[in-house]
């Protein structure tokens, strides 16, 4: 732990260190006066204070193990982190854009560097732009953290497929994914979120995984919560990456798993039918169609748990197939072009917690390791469903990507008239 504390100072005084040489080269012109001593004294004091507090609180804190309440302090200390030095980190590009830009004028110019590196009347305005965009990414980081993040939307998805049997023509289907129950400190902001599942009246409710962040503890104070979803045709869930527990040190397997039966059952009490690696058909009159479930199955350095093979045994009749796959990585990999499910539902990517949703634009940084990341994807007329999450993970808030309760509703089409 002291070893990756180091690297992390280190890191944070370098971006220090490029911060304080840009900045102070835009003010410059206030050289000798109050003002510069303030701006000089009270950045590095803010410096100084925030490295000391965190490293003081990391060291009291000491690390998490089974304490999944201490997880929720390295959360908010990464959250300070983010506050100060993820701006810092934004300003830094603009800066070395700055010096760039005023390289190539050098050269264009045939001036010395020295003689522009000295000039008074240099202006600053791409470095003013980032200092700009700075605080306000520090005000999405606070507000993030503050209100955004129980900040719970529903969509609303319309998914036609081409053989869905007449009695499940406007079929209602809720979805919530990556609660990470042990991220709150608010259990009211939970219960929220958990309310509004009920509030739309969904004819199945799924949960694609992740609702502890490494260990079953975390779920006691919402069982009571958990069990009040309700929905006619039933609850169905599965385990995501965080479920099966594999981020902790434990002192052997038979532990791990006894912590795992017990997540298993306590879900299963709450009155979800967990899909491990397993399917059920679900009728409505003389129509049916299936449900799949598969454990976390994701691309290194996730494990794949998942066995789709032995969950799909004893379906291959039934024309409809819906899935439940925690990483959205499963579907790219394994089922579209290679399996006749028709509707794949994923979690796993969070959005990132931070980006972009408005007026039809949607972006995150996420989308640089995950090309489904976010939303309906269709190839052919195999669906790929990716809810956002409902949970935080790591950074505590959410900026740009709020939590979603997804309701899709399914339709019938013929494709084949199109």
């Amino acid at each position: 732990m002291i070893y990756r504390l180091l690297i992390l100072f280190a890191f944070m005084l370098l971006i220090d260190f490029i911060n304080h040489r840009a900045r102070m080269l835009m003010f410059r012109r206030l050289k000798g006066s109050i003002i510069y001593k303030y701006i000089f004294i009270s950045y590095w004091g803010i410096t100084v204070a925030i490295i000391l507090s965190l490293l003081i609180s990391l060291l009291i804190t000491g690390l998490p193990e089974l304490d999944y309440v201490k997880y929720r302090t390295y959360f908010t200390l990464f959250g300070i982190f983010m506050i100060f030095y993820f701006p810092r980190l934004i300003f830094i590009f603009f800066a070395f854009a700055q010096w760039i830009y005023y390289a190539f004028v050098n050269i264009l110019n045939g001036r010395n560097s020295t003689k522009v590196a000295r000039d008074n009347k240099k202006n600053y305005s791409i470095q003013n732009l980032g200092l700009i965009i700075s605080f306000l990414f520090s005000f999405l980081v606070v507000y993030g953290m503050i209100w955004e993040k129980s900040n719970f939307k529903v969509s609303n998805i319309p998914v036609y497929i081409e053989d869905l049997p007449k009695s499940f023509e406007g079929f209602k289907i809720a979805q919530f994914s990556d609660v990470h129950l042990g991220s709150w400190h608010n259990a009211e902001n939970v219960r929220k979120g958990l309310k509004l599942i009920n509030s739309q009246s969904p004819d199945i409710v799924f949960f694609t995984g992740d609702l502890v962040n490494n260990i079953v503890d975390e779920m006691e104070p919402y069982l009571q919560d958990l069990k009040q979803i309700e929905a006619p045709f039933g609850k169905y869930s599965i385990l995501g990456n965080h479920d099966m527990s594999d981020y902790v040190k434990w002192k052997n397997f038979k532990l791990k798993q006894e912590y795992l039966n017990k997540l298993v059952r306590n879900e299963e009490d709450c009155g979800f039918k967990m899909l491990l690696n397993s399917n059920v058909i679900l009728k409505i009159k003389d129509d049916s169609i299936a449900l799949i479930g598969v454990e976390n199955w994701g691309l290194p350095p996730f494990k794949q748990y998942g066995d789709l093979k032995k969950a799909m045994e004893g379906i291959e009749n039934v024309n409809v197939k819906i899935l439940l796959s925690h990483d959205p990585t499963h579907w790219q990999e394994k089922v579209v072009g290679k399996t006749d499910i028709d509707l794949t539902l994923s979690g796993h990517t969070h959005g990132m917690q931070m980006g972009i949703d408005f007026w039809g634009i949607r972006w995150s940084p996420i989308q640089w390791i995950y090309k489904h990341w976010f939303g309906l994807y269709q190839e052919k007329s195999q669906y790929l469903y990716v809810n956002p999450g409902f949970g935080f993970l790591g950074y505590p808030g959410r900026f740009g990507i709020s939590p979603e309760i997804t309701i899709l509703t399914l339709h019938k089409s013929n494709l084949k008239q199109k």
